[in-house]
C-alpha cells in the first residue's frame, strides 16, 4: 500500500525550492510596476505572453515524457532523454527563427510597433527556454529531487536579479530581456553539463517511435491548451493599448502560491503512478494529492477574493485598483487546481484523451471569451475563460471517476473538502471587514498583513473545533498534512 502523505513526503524538497524561487520571483512584478511606466510595464506583459506562450506550446510533451519513461529504471534512460533534448533544442531553433520573422506582424496584431525592437532578445529567450526544458524534469524523474529544488530555486533566483540590475543602471527593457537571454544561456548550459554526465549520448528509432507514441498526442493537447489558457489576454491584448493591458494583466496575476504547490505535487503524482505495483493504491494517492492542494488552494481563494481591494494596491499600488474585479473573477478558478487531473491523466497513458479535451476547452473558450468582452468588457473576458475552464474540469474528473473505477460518492474526499471549505468561507468575516474599513487607506500593505493574519488564525481555528477524532491540534495536522484514515 502506498503510504499516508507519501505524496506530501516526496513532493517536499520540491516545493520548498519553488518556494524559495517564488519569494525572489514574487518580487519581480512589484519591482518593475514601480520601475516601469505603465505603457512600458504593458509591453513587458505582451513580450513575456508571446515567449510563454510559445514555450509551452512547442515542447510538444517531449519533456513531460520523461516522467512517464524515465521512472521505469529500464536500462534506457539514456535513449529517453536524448532524444527528448535534442528534439526541443531543434524544436526551439525553429520557433525562434519564426518568431524573429513574424516581429513585424506581431507588432502590428498588439498595435504595438515597440514590440519589433525586442525580437532578436523575444527569439532568443524562447529557444533557450525550450531547450533547457529538461533540466529540472529530468532530475525529478530520476529520484533527484532535491537537486531538482536548488536548481528550481537558485534558477530564479538569479533570473530576478540579472533582470532587474539592467532597469537600475538606467538600460531599460532592452537591458531587462538581454539579462533574460543570459539567464537563458546559463541554463542550457546546465542542462547540457548534465545531459553528458550521464554519459554517452543514445538514439533508438523503436524506443523514439514508442516516445513519440506517448509524448505528441500530448503535446497536441498542449498546442491546444496554451492558446486556450491564454486566449483571453490575447483578446484583450489585441483590443486595448498596452497601458490597459497592463491593468488587465495584474488582474490576472497568478499568486505563486499555486504553482508552488500544484506543479511539485502533480509531478511526483505522475512519478508514483507509473512505478510498478501501485494499481489499486490509485485512488489513496489522488485523494491524497487533491487534499493538499486543496488544504491551501481553499483558503487562499476564499482570502484573496474578501482581501482583493487591499491586494491589488498592496502589490502594485492605487494606479492598478481598476484591476482588483479581474483578480476576484481571475482567483476563482484556483480550487479547481486543486484536481490535479492532467497529471493522473497522463501517468495512465490518456494523452489521446487529453488532446480531445482540450480541443473541447478551446472551442467553448473562444466564445465565451468574446461574448464576455463584447458584453462586459475585461471583466466578461476573464469570466467566459473561467465559465469555460470549470466545465471542462469537471468532465476530466468524470474521466478520471471511470479510469480508477469509483463512483462518484467515491472519487473525492467529499467529507474532508467539505470540513475546509466551511473553514475557508468563515475565516473571509474579519478580511471582509478589515477590507472595508481600510480599503482607500494609505498603506494597504499593512492592513493586508493584519487581514492575512486574521484569516489563517480563523481558518485554523475553525478546523481544530471542528467535530473529528484526535486533538485539535491532531485535527490541524491531519487536514493540512496528510490523511490518517482513508478517504471519506
Amino acid at each position: 500500500m502506498a503510504r499516508p502523505g507519501g505524496i506530501l513526503k516526496q513532493a517536499g524538497p520540491l516545493m520548498l525550492g519553488r518556494a524559495g524561487a517564488a519569494v525572489v520571483g514574487f518580487a519581480l512584478p512589484l519591482i518593475l510596476t514601480r520601475l516601469l511606466p505603465q505603457a512600458e510595464f504593458g509591453t513587458y506583459k505582451q513580450v513575456w505572453l508571446v515567449v510563454t506562450t510559445a514555450y509551452f506550446m512547442l515542447q510538444l510533451g517531449l519533456a513531460q515524457s520523461l516522467y512517464y519513461f524515465l521512472p521505469r529504471k529500464d536500462g534506457r534512460e539514456s535513449a529517453w532523454l536524448t532524444q527528448a533534448s535534442i528534439a526541443l533544442v531543434s524544436l526551439g531553433a525553429v520557433c525562434a527563427a519564426a518568431l524573429y520573422g513574424s516581429r513585424f506582424l506581431v507588432a502590428r496584431q498588439f498595435a504595438n510597433p515597440e514590440l519589433a525592437t525586442f525580437a532578436l532578445p523575444m527569439a532568443l529567450m524562447t529557444w533557450l527556454m525550450i531547450a533547457a526544458a529538461p533540466l529540472e524534469i529530468s532530475l525529478t524523474a530520476e529520484g533527484r529531487v532535491r537537486t531538482a529544488a536548488w536548481i528550481i530555486f537558485l534558477s530564479d533566483a538569479v533570473r530576478v536579479g540579472a533582470s532587474v540590475v539592467p532597469l537600475l543602471l538606467g538600460l531599460g527593457l532592452h537591458g531587462f530581456f538581454w539579462a533574460y537571454v543570459l539567464h537563458g544561456a546559463v541554463r542550457f548550459g546546465l542542462q547540457c553539463w548534465f545531459f553528458f554526465r550521464r554519459g554517452r549520448p543514445q538514439i533508438d528509432g523503436t524506443l523514439l517511435r514508442e516516445q513519440l507514441a506517448y509524448a505528441l498526442p500530448f503535446g497536441a493537447a498542449i498546442l491546444l491548451e496554451i492558446p486556450q489558457r491564454t486566449f483571453h489576454q490575447w483578446a484583450v491584448g489585441w483590443s486595448v493599448d498596452a497601458a490597459t493591458f497592463a491593468i488587465y494583466a495584474q488582474g490576472c496575476f497568478q499568486v505563486p502560491i499555486v504553482n508552488l504547490l500544484y506543479a511539485p505535487i502533480s509531478d511526483i503524482l505522475q512519478v508514483r503512478f507509473a512505478q510498478p505495483g501501485v494499481r489499486e493504491d490509485r485512488a489513496l494517492l489522488f485523494h491524497d494529492a487533491n487534499l493538499r492542494l486543496a488544504a491551501v488552494f481553499f483558503p487562499f481563494t476564499a482570502g484573496m477574493v474578501a482581501a482583493a481591494p487591499l491586494f491589488i494596491p498592496a502589490l502594485f499600488t492605487h494606479v492598478y485598483d481598476p484591476s482588483v474585479p479581474i483578480f476576484r473573477v481571475a482567483i476563482l478558478v484556483t480550487p479547481l487546481a486543486a484536481l490535479p487531473l492532467d497529471g493522473a491523466l497522463r501517468a495512465m497513458g490518456h494523452t489521446r484523451y487529453l488532446f480531445r479535451a482540450f480541443l473541447g476547452r478551446l472551442l467553448l473558450t473562444v466564445p465565451a471569451v468574446l461574448i464576455g468582452l463584447k458584453l462586459f468588457g475585461m471583466v466578461g473576458a476573464i469570466t467566459g475563460h473561467a465559465l469555460a475552464e470549470s466545465a471542462v474540469r469537471l468532465v476530466m474528473l468524470d474521466r478520471v471517476r471511470q479510469e480508477l473505477s469509483l463512483a462518484w460518492r467515491e472519487v473525492l474526499p467529499w467529507g474532508q473538502l467539505a470540513v475546509i471549505a466551511c473553514a475557508s468561507l468563515a475565516a473571509c468575516v474579519p478580511a471582509v471587514l478589515i477590507s472595508g474599513l481600510a480599503v482607500a487607506g494609505p498603506r494597504p500593505f499593512l492592513a493586508l498583513c493584519a487581514a492575512g493574519t486574521l484569516y489563517c488564525a480563523v481558518y485554523l481555528a475553525v478546523i481544530a473545533l471542528m467535530p473529528g477524532e484526535g486533538s485539535p491540534l491532531a485535527r490541524v495536522r491531519r487536514v493540512l498534512l496528510g490523511v490518517t484514515a482513508a478517504p471519506v
